[in-house]
């Protein structure tokens, strides 16, 4: 990940905890990693819902 894309990912970030912390939420380490996994090229957004589905499935 350049370092422009670096930073635009840490905006994005910072854009969704602002959010949830409105809504009084909170990110949980595994949805970081997960949008940092994204971010970083290492799976797509549809491997990380496959993955999802299949741990929840259970």
């Amino acid at each position: 990940m350049s370092s422009k894309q670096a930073a635009q990912h840490d905006s994005n970030l910072r854009n969704i905890r602002g959010t949830f912390v409105a809504e009084g939420m909170t990110i949980s380490k595994s949805t970081r990693d997960n949008l940092d996994r994204i971010a970083s090229g290492k799976v797509s957004y549809q491997q990380v819902l496959q993955e999802l589905r299949t741990k929840y499935k259970k």
